[in-house]
């Protein structure tokens, strides 16, 4: 009986030892305002939370040119905090879901719903939840968050889309800084309270439209899990229309987020394409996580992350640690 009583109360031992020796194998973040987990308790539901809406507007499928094709009725989602105030002025944070998402992906709205064909209980609410608890510690202030879709399904042409028809759908409509002025001039009066971010196909729409395209209307970006696969010399296109006598001459970035994973599947490519944006940017980057001392890019490359979901939450939690704090 004691020989049994020895061998139970052994395994107890080994069993409430494993979680101790996992938690060992996390790896901790060097950085003081970027994590590579996120912290416990995060994703749970807030007495103070935001609304998400569904919003129609009217837009077209854009040729390379930019030319309209056919018109199309399409949607997105717009996040408003917690006690939102229609005269008071909101940031505002654009998220763009990857390649196989659709609209409803960050929030878990629409097909991602509970009861929607493309519901996961562990998903659903992450975003949401992560954004309301974010801004009820006093962490991040009030913002609004917008998450379009494709509706060419082109990465380049969506440029278009989001200069001519998002943009003014949504700031017509939501207190922005833009104070309703969704003009060119009062939207890149404005930029600096507007971000941009997306992941995998997402974050080379990011690259492709918001940066190369629309860098007038945004200070913030964010690239999360790949940038240019294959070598199309965005880099190089970027960097020429920030030089002089560029069209974006005399813009500067507030912040640039870069978050990936070691075992993500467009790892190579995006710490590439990283790499050569600050060499060849020179003194146009000062890297690290500083941005009160003029720091203005990070890449957070998290050990063990994936492409996948649980790495973009990181990442989330990391861009709102730095977007629209920059001075």
């Amino acid at each position: 009986m004691k020989r049994i009583l020895a061998l139970v109360l052994t395994l107890i031992c080994i069993l409430t030892a494993v979680p101790f020796a996992l938690a060992e194998e996390t790896a901790e973040s060097p950085y003081s305002i970027f994590v590579y987990d996120l912290p416990k308790g995060i994703k749970k539901p807030n007495e103070q939370a935001g609304t998400v809406t569904e919003e129609h507007y009217s837009t077209f499928v854009y040729d390379d040119n930019g030319n309209p094709g056919e018109p199309v009725d399409a949607v997105l989602y717009v996040y408003t905090p917690y006690g939102y105030d229609p005269a008071k002025q909101y940031n505002v944070l654009y998220l763009m879901h990857g390649g196989g998402e659709q609209v409803g992906f960050w929030f878990g709205v629409g097909d991602y719903a509970k009861g929607g064909p493309l519901y996961n209980k562990a998903q659903a609410t992450t975003a949401v939840n992560l954004i309301d608890n974010r801004i009820a510690s006093g962490e991040c202030e009030p913002l609004i968050v917008v998450t379009p879709s494709f509706v060419t399904n082109e990465t380049k042409n969506f440029k278009y889309e989001l200069r001519n028809d998002i943009l003014p759908a949504v700031e017509a409509k939501y207190a922005s800084f833009a104070g309703g002025d969704v003009t060119p001039e009062g939207l890149r009066a404005s930029r600096e309270h507007r971000a941009f971010a997306g992941f995998s196909k997402g974050s080379m729409t990011t690259i492709f439209s918001a940066w190369d395209g629309c860098f007038d209307c945004f200070a913030y970006i964010g690239n999360l899990s790949g940038m240019d696969p294959f070598d199309e010399g965005i880099v190089e296109s970027i960097l020429a229309k920030m030089a002089e006598g560029g069209v974006y001459a005399g813009l500067k970035m507030k912040y640039w987020y870069n978050g990936n994973g070691t075992e993500d599947t467009a790892e190579a490519d995006h710490l590439r394409n990283y790499a050569k944006m600050l060499d060849l940017g020179g003194e146009m980057w000062q890297e690290g996580e500083h941005y009160e001392s003029g720091d203005n890019c990070i890449m957070v490359d998290k050990p063990g992350k994936k492409h996948n979901h649980a790495s973009w939450m990181v990442d989330l939690y990391n861009m709102l640690n730095v977007f629209f704090k920059v001075n």
